[in-house]
């Protein structure tokens, strides 16, 4: 991967899983000054030459999403008005991507708005790891690569050597995502069924249980972790129809709201996640592990320049 012609860059979001993607590439971040006017604007700087380049821009689209969203617009225009030829954005975790379809009447497709200002800053590909919807993808006319880090999180919950596992998915829409995990595990599937209040978001009421846990280790998996209220519901069910031990896997940390509470309950032995979106020291909890896509991420880097 020529210095010359490749060029990587990292937003404010998640500085520290930038320099563990580009160190696994053998790479170094490529210059760039980001800052905050006093008003909130962004103030950006590429102190590079990038003209003809291949250039690529590490931006999670997190918490704060707009700031983070912004930015990387930000980013790539400088980088299009200096001649770039291509322009990746790697974003681990999409924001907006939760919000891909009109639920009622009066509201905005807003992961298609999120698109819209991706494409039109000058970027030419994305990168991102398991979007919340595949609908997402038909929002883009450029390429989207889809990445999936269920693999990882298979991996770490097979060191576990769990007794008489079962993965759960915690509704009837992550079938699919369970299934996928169940398959690198070689495990049995369950499923919760749940209705979700639109009124009022975050908030859902389980229904029903669907396959055999009495007795097993329950792995529930999902695509994001918000304030933990779905999973707290799930457990509850699993504990009633007899499950000894839950572990709780999801791609995406957003932790907001009272996660620490639902999560840290002794209830629920192991929470895994992935590096997606940074997780402080401040929001860390007991029962939290964190599995890094840093080469995942690297290895599509690498395949995607060459």
């Amino acid at each position: 991967m020529s210095s010359n012609t490749v060029k990587i860059f990292s937003g404010s979001a998640h500085p520290d899983l930038s320099r563990q993607i580009v160190k696994k590439i053998g790479r170094s971040l490529s210059n760039l000054e980001s800052t905050l006017f006093p008003d909130g604007e962004w103030s950006i700087w590429v102190d590079e030459y990038v003209n003809n380049t291949q250039s690529f821009i590490i931006q999670p689209t997190s918490q704060p999403v707009n700031d983070n969203l912004i930015e990387l617009c930000l980013i790539a225009d400088a980088l299009r008005r200096e001649g770039a030829r291509r322009i990746t954005a790697v974003i681990p975790y999409f924001g907006y991507a939760r919000q891909e379809r009109r639920v009622r009447s009066g509201e905005p497709i807003s992961a298609k708005v999120a698109a819209d200002f991706l494409v039109s800053s000058g970027i030419t590909k994305v990168i991102t790891v398991d979007v919340h919807s595949e609908t997402i993808g038909g929002f883009f006319n450029i390429p989207l690569l889809h990445l999936s880090a269920l693999e990882l999180l298979a991996d770490r919950v097979k060191n576990l050597r769990l007794k008489d596992p079962v993965v759960v998915s915690p509704d009837v829409g992550g079938v699919r995502r369970a299934r996928n995990l169940a398959y690198y595990l070689n495990y049995p599937i369950a499923v919760v069924e749940k209705r979700r209040f639109f009124e009022e978001r975050d908030k859902t009421e389980v229904l029903a249980m669907g396959g055999e846990v009495s007795g097993k280790s329950a792995i529930i998996i999902d695509d994001i972790i918000s304030t933990g209220g779905t999973i707290v519901e799930n457990v509850k069910i699993l504990k009633k129809a007899g499950v000894k031990k839950v572990v709780v896997c999801a791609t995406h940390p957003v932790f907001v709201g009272n996660y620490k509470e639902n999560l840290g309950q002794d209830t629920i032995d192991k929470v895994i996640v992935t590096d997606t979106i940074p997780v402080s020291k401040e929001k860390k909890f007991k029962n939290l592990e964190i599995v890094s896509c840093a080469k995942l991420l690297a290895d599509a880097v690498i395949s995607d320049h060459l």
